[in-house]
């Protein structure tokens, strides 16, 4: 981060701390994302997270300080524990990761230091393994989607292709993460997050990302879906059977 950029930061982090631990309610005033994990971008904004002990509302928000963009949750902690205990499954544990990789700017007690390691506990487990309906399904949609693509590349529909070829681009991306348990990061750290999972799968993935050429394109979707169906344990067959019980009751 340069200095200019830096000490900008700090005066506005400064700021809004002291106005907020004036309240005897507050417990402890976090800051993570870009200001401490890498080097901030034009538009990065500063995420705060204000802990309180105790309150019947929770509160989002932006605001400005300095021309400094500061995007704060205030929470109290049996919301911060209700976050962490929901926050599962396919949905990406948001407040775990906020709390697990912050700096804590101001603490009143000890309690903001349990949540981080609770956090940080939360983190370390893996995703539920996907059913085997679901990975049935995922074959089937995956080799539907590419279907669809092969038709409109035919046809040399550019806007049916191009539409086409996105969602399959997201399956494949989407079952990647679910194939490894884990959440997905931001789409400015995705390509570093890709490589230090799998990188054939990255290469494979930006080559058919990044092509312009409509034949190549074509040629490197049908690779990285390839690829993608291995891990499933390869395609689906001609003619399957999905059963499952129904949902009326």
């Amino acid at each position: 981060m340069g200095n200019n950029l830096q000490e900008k930061f700090d005066k506005a982090l400064k700021i809004f701390v002291d106005k907020h631990k004036k309240n005897p309610n507050v417990l402890a005033v976090l800051v993570s994302g870009s200001y401490i994990h890498s080097t901030p971008d034009k538009n990065s904004d500063l995420d705060v997270y204000v802990l309180l002990e105790k309150a019947k509302m929770r509160e989002r928000g932006n605001t400005w300080i300095n021309g400094v963009e500061i995007e704060y949750f205030i929470n109290p902690v049996n919301q911060v524990r209700y976050y962490f205990k929901t926050e599962t499954g396919n949905k990406a544990p948001c407040t775990a990761h906020m709390f697990a990789n912050s700096k804590i700017l101001y603490q009143k007690d000890k309690t903001v230091n349990q949540l981080v390691k609770e956090a940080k506990v939360i983190l370390k487990k893996k995703m539920p393994a996907m059913k085997k309906m679901d990975l049935e399904f995922a074959r089937y949609s995956i080799d539907d989607t590419q279907k669809d693509l092969e038709d409109v590349y035919l046809k040399k529909d550019i806007f049916a292709f191009s539409l086409i070829a996105n969602n399959l681009l997201q399956e494949c991306l989407e079952l990647f993460f679910k194939i490894h348990r884990i959440s997905k990061e931001k789409s400015k750290r995705l390509q570093e997050h890709l490589k230090s999972i799998d990188k054939n799968f990255e290469k494979l993935y930006t080559s058919a990302l990044i092509e312009k050429d409509i034949d190549k394109q074509y040629k490197n979707i049908n690779t990285l879906v390839n690829y993608t169906e291995k891990l499933i344990g390869g395609k689906r067959p001609k003619e399957w059977i999905l059963r499952s019980e129904c949902t009326a009751k």
